[in-house]
């Protein structure tokens, strides 16, 4: 599968540039032999949360007609970071990331779990409550989460349990904690031998600053391609699951795991 993700500089609270922005990139983009297209989190709104419940998406729309509009035309699947999003009549207001097929078919949703403290998340948004699952695309298997779900591993060997072999996680992750993004995403394709595909945004925005460096790092912790921490730019990447089978078979970890002696399980 060919990726291309697309790492940006999110406007901060202004929806409609932001939206003008991703298709402008789509239209910039050669997407020709491109399988699937990943934004990053929050990139309708960024992190104006003392806003939030006004530039919320309304059961995902208008992203998700705009998304699956671009997915029809480009013939790609996107997977398409998040965006703040009421989705009942509770008036609470979620970190939802979705994924749309090259029919512009919604594949995938999931809203972000665990909400950060040091981005006082807890105070403006909602906590999703269902668990992670994975989707195909193009019969392939695929997980995704958000940001801060990163530092949460047992998410991700949930995934590869229920067969991910590529696993995508959107972000606007902090330039203050930009070494961590980098050992966390590496550590997660290690110790789950699947392919690790990060878009993250970049820039002074407001006042935070965010450390860019989207990337595609191989089943084996090989870097395929990577962004630098300040520039607009795609990084681009393959996936083979025939190829995360392989080191599978070459390192075993999954058939070396003794569950029966972990107090977690």
């Amino acid at each position: 599968m060919n990726i291309k993700v697309l790492q940006f500089k999110v406007e901060y609270g202004d929806v409609d540039r932001n939206i003008t922005k991703v298709k402008s990139l789509f239209e910039k983009e050669n997407l020709e032999g491109t399988d699937i297209v990943v934004l990053p989190e929050m990139w309708t709104t960024g992190y104006d949360l003392e806003n939030v419940d006004k530039l919320a998406c309304r059961n995902l729309e208008p992203a998700k007609s705009i998304i699956a509009e671009l997915a029809a035309e480009h013939d790609v699947n996107i997977v398409a970071g998040s965006v703040a999003n009421v989705k009942d009549d509770s008036g609470e207001v979620y970190n939802t990331a979705f994924v749309i097929n090259r029919r512009g078919e919604l594949v995938y949703q999931y809203s972000k779990m665990h909400l950060v403290p040091m981005l006082n998340e807890p105070k403006y948004l909602t906590g999703g409550k269902e668990k992670v699952e994975t989707f195909e695309l193009d019969g392939e298997t695929f997980g995704l989460v958000i940001c801060y779900d990163l530092r949460f591993p047992e998410l991700f060997r949930d995934l590869t349990l229920k067969g991910a072999t590529s696993i995508f996680v959107v972000a606007e992750w902090p330039f203050a904690r930009k070494r961590h993004w980098e050992t966390l995403l590496a550590a997660r394709a290690i110790e789950n031998q699947c392919y690790i595909v990060a878009s993250n945004t970049y820039g002074e925005i407001a006042d935070e600053r965010f450390a860019g460096r989207s990337m595609v790092i191989g089943p084996f912790g090989e870097m395929m391609d990577e962004a630098d921490d300040n520039s607009e730019t795609t990084v681009t990447g393959e996936t083979d699951g025939n190829e995360v089978d392989r080191i599978r078979k070459e390192v075993p970890i999954f058939d070396s795991r003794k569950r029966e002696m972990y107090h977690f399980l």
